[in-house]
């Protein structure tokens, strides 16, 4: 199992939300000065989300710039989420440095996103699944509720080529509170694709149980910029 350090931006900054309420959690400021810090404990793998453009449904020049430089200058591996509901979105973060492409609300209206997007980008393509406590999915930045649960969106998806899944727990999300392992594992026996997990991660016990399960990656923030996980204990998993 990896773990992956998010880089989350809300007008260019990064921060921490809480349940992904603006003005939540914590402002962490340059995310270049945070990419600096991630890169001297020697993680591969870095998980960008461009905030409003998950809420406004394309990714700013700047968070293009940004995905360009962490993998040309750092060498990250870059995972990205956010605004990807178009094929040209997709192309262009593609384009920027990404290798692993996550996509959300395009792939509610329409599935044949993910398949083109395969074909036309070059990257590896996930689908977001962002579950709320009455596992209900959560849709354009979280404001939208979806009549669909998590087991309707494995039927649809497993349909495609959809290389895995990113699966938050959103009512866990930014709150230290640990994962629901159940869901987890449900989740990880209805698929043998690519799973990576976000929200709630609290410590290295949440690790170990997400890695038992068989998790592929996970995503960690709050836990790991709030100083409840030490940065060398998490670079265990880099």
């Amino acid at each position: 199992m990896i773990v992956a350090p998010s880089i989350d931006l809300e007008g260019g900054v990064a921060v921490k939300r809480i349940r992904g309420s603006r003005g939540t959690g914590l402002v962490l400021g340059d995310p270049y000065r945070l990419a600096d810090r991630i890169a001297r404990y020697g993680f591969r793998w870095v998980h960008v989300v461009d905030l409003d453009a998950a809420e406004k449904g394309r990714p700013s020049p700047a968070t293009a710039r940004l995905v360009r430089r962490l993998a040309s200058d750092y060498g990250f591996r870059v995972q990205y989420g956010g605004g990807v509901r178009s094929l040209e979105a997709g192309e262009e973060m593609c384009s920027a440095g990404v290798e692993r492409l996550v996509v959300g609300s395009a792939w509610l209206s329409g599935p044949f996103l993910i398949d083109a997007l395969k074909e036309r980008s070059g990257c590896d393509v996930l689908a977001a699944v962002d579950e709320d406590r009455d596992g209900l999915l959560l849709s354009s930045g979280w404001s939208r509720r979806e009549k669909l649960t998590l087991r309707d969106a494995v039927h649809v998806l497993e349909a495609t080529g959809v290389d895995g899944y990113l699966y938050t727990q959103a009512w866990v999300e930014g709150t230290m509170s640990g994962p629901d392992m159940e869901r987890v594992g449900w989740l990880r026996g209805m698929t043998r694709r690519v799973l990576v997990y976000a929200g709630g991660v609290s410590g290295t016990a949440d690790l170990e149980a997400l890695d038992r399960v068989g998790v592929d990656m996970v995503v960690v923030g709050m836990a790991l910029y709030s100083g409840r996980m030490s940065w060398e204990e998490v670079a265990r998993y880099a």
